[in-house]
């Protein structure tokens, strides 16, 4: 996983103890996706007939490209519409003008508990972790209300954050603690209860409301500090309003233990999707880029269906050229605020069809319309030199209450130059910068380190004359950062998580579509690689169930949608239907080719 988030100091972490809750499977699926992912075995095995079928993917992003990869493993073609020209989606390691150096614009560091993440970027593909500096590691520096604090590296937070650390770790802890006892006593079954009990009592409740139940003691300028700083690591006050149970996702599964970063940049990790040989069922090696199955700058405008063979058709236009395909199943690997914009909400795109047909269930589309979507910026410079290297006092971290928020200096062992990330927002304090062109806020960002570090400052000069920045929220097909629940939304994000079930039987109204929705943006954990590649491999198992594989025991589709409750987003036929025979459809030979 690599999350947009900031990184927490092992004193947030969930502790470490013999009888831990092992970090995976993650809490609200309970599904162990490492039985069924193996280097030299498909997921499935597809029936003779639908070898060669096309199969179109919206979106080059870790899910759209995961699933073209085991698509093209199982002996389907699969077509991908990136409507850029590169691969990655947020996970984006922009080149710079510098020879090997990059900026991680989006997604940058993952932990050990992303088991999917690890088994392609670390186990199969051989990529190289880094560390990154997380608060507590390295030397740090604090300026809260025009005060400087130093936070040396191994020490508790300094000044008045020790408490706040103090009260946290307490707070969070009874919640480490129940999840330990639980998994001690009766493994996954007894933490399935405990995660309930938490669903129940907390699904309405923001995290501010969970904050002031918890720790009652706390004043108006505690919270103010903690919105600020947290406990030294990054502000908590953009996320007040989110659901206490997405906080506790964070903690509980482990997303901010143990950080990592990719020498080579996140975006290696969809790379060796697009370029790694696979072989297929009838013997011959191909990868994606051999067989062209990336169709660059091409932006999807409308999605239907035949209304003769009811399949799924894609529109299209590449070089202002408009263009049309028929595809016997859709994956659609984008955020749900491009859904949005891109018509998903709505039965059809593209004309008329079945009466019965619909793009997705009711309850989907409420989902795609609802789930908040946070707000993320960033701004990068190459420095000539690695210059806190240099200086035992000079911190690798600062962190204010100022429009700079987090500024973190990163070591890519490959560079002389050191690579700055000069300013890491998100929510608001990440919308009120749009009004400021990059110069400008470089400059105000510099004027507002010299305040607190004037040496550091100095050192704040790009070595290629280049300031690289991104309003996520302003980025075509895009529309902000990573999803993170209000209280109350989980029911609708439980419906577009298990969406790709509907290829189990019937479910919704009328006959399955066969589009299937990916992306970490309808996944447990908004935000993270490891979410997006979770339901990338969810939706190419649906596409192949539908089609009537065979999987090895526990495939994604027997995942159990009802694990948990969420309090469903609407009763009866609109819901998942697990563990029953396959509705096989029919191959059709009569498809365009590519």
């Amino acid at each position: 996983m690599s999350s947009f988030f900031p990184p927490r100091p092992p004193q947030l972490a969930r502790p470490r103890a013999s009888t831990d809750y092992p970090l995976w499977p993650p809490l609200d699926t309970l599904y162990d996706y490492t039985q069924i992912l193996s280097q030299t075995t498909p997921i499935g095995q597809l029936p003779q007939a639908f070898l060669g079928t096309p199969v179109a993917i919206v979106g080059a992003g870790p899910a759209g490209m995961v699933a073209a990869f085991e698509a093209l493993r199982m002996g389907l073609s699969p077509v991908v519409f990136e409507a850029s020209d590169r691969i990655g989606g947020r996970n984006w390691s922009e080149p710079t003008s510098i020879p090997k150096a990059f900026v991680e614009m989006g997604a940058m560091r993952f932990p050990p508990s992303g088991k999917v993440f690890s088994f392609y970027a670390l186990d199969w593909f051989q990529l190289q972790p880094g560390t990154f500096p997380a608060p507590g590691q390295v030397l740090k520096t604090l300026y809260y209300e025009h005060q400087v604090l130093t936070w040396e590296p191994g020490q508790p937070s300094p000044g008045q954050f020790v408490q706040l650390q103090t009260d946290w770790d307490n707070f969070i802890g009874s919640f480490v603690n129940q999840i330990n006892q639980a998994y001690a006593s009766g493994g996954m079954q007894q933490v399935a209860q405990v995660w309930q009990q938490y669903i129940d009592q907390y699904a309405g409740l923001s995290f501010y409301e969970a904050l002031v139940q918890g720790i009652p003691q706390w004043t108006p300028e505690d919270f103010n500090a903690f919105g600020a700083l947290g406990i030294g690591s990054g502000g908590f006050g953009p996320l007040y309003d989110i659901s206490f149970l997405e906080m506790l996702r964070i903690v509980l599964n482990g997303w901010e233990t143990d950080q990592q970063l990719l020498i080579g940049g996140i975006s290696e990790l969809t790379q060796h999707f697009y370029t790694t040989p696979v072989t297929q069922p009838d013997g011959t090696t191909t990868s994606l880029e051999q067989s062209g199955a990336v169709v660059f700058n091409a932006q999807v405008t409308g999605l239907g269906f035949n209304d003769a063979t009811r399949n799924p058709v894609v529109d299209w236009t590449q070089n202002n050229a408009p263009q049309s395909q028929e595809f016997w199943a859709v994956i659609v690997a984008i955020p749900t605020r491009s859904m949005e914009v891109s018509g998903m909400t709505l039965p059809t795109l593209n004309g008329p069809s079945p009466s019965d047909a619909q793009l997705l269930q009711q309850s989907a589309r409420v989902g795609i319309r609802d789930l908040h979507t946070m707000s993320s910026s960033k701004m990068f410079i190459v420095t000539d030199t690695k210059f806190w290297q240099s200086d035992p006092t000079m911190p690798q971290n600062i962190q204010t209450d100022e429009m700079v928020r987090g500024v973190y200096c990163l070591d890519y062992p490959q560079l002389t130059q050191g690579i700055v990330l000069i300013s890491y927002t998100w929510g608001d304090d990440s919308d009120k910068l749009l009004a400021l062109p990059p110069g400008e806020r470089f400059a105000l960002f510099k004027t507002i380190i010299s305040t607190i570090d004037p040496t550091f400052a100095s050192y704040l000069v790009p070595a290629d004359g280049q300031v690289y920045n991104v309003d996520w929220q302003t980025m075509p097909n895009y529309y902000g950062a990573f999803k993170l629940n209000l209280p109350g939304q989980d029911p609708w994000l439980w419906a577009l998580y298990y969406q790709f079930q509907s290829s189990i039987g019937q479910s919704g109204v009328g006959p399955n579509s066969y589009v299937y929705v990916a992306g970490d943006s309808v996944s447990w954990s908004g935000g993270w690689t490891e979410g997006a590649l979770e339901t990338g491999i969810n939706a190419v198992c649906a596409v192949a169930g539908a089609m009537g594989a065979t999987f090895p025991y526990g495939s994604p589709l027997d995942q159990n949608p009802y694990t948990y409750d969420y309090g469903q987003a609407s009763p009866g036929s609109d819901q998942p239907a697990p563990r029953q025979p396959y509705a096989v459809k029919p191959p059709v030979h009569s498809l365009a080719p590519r």
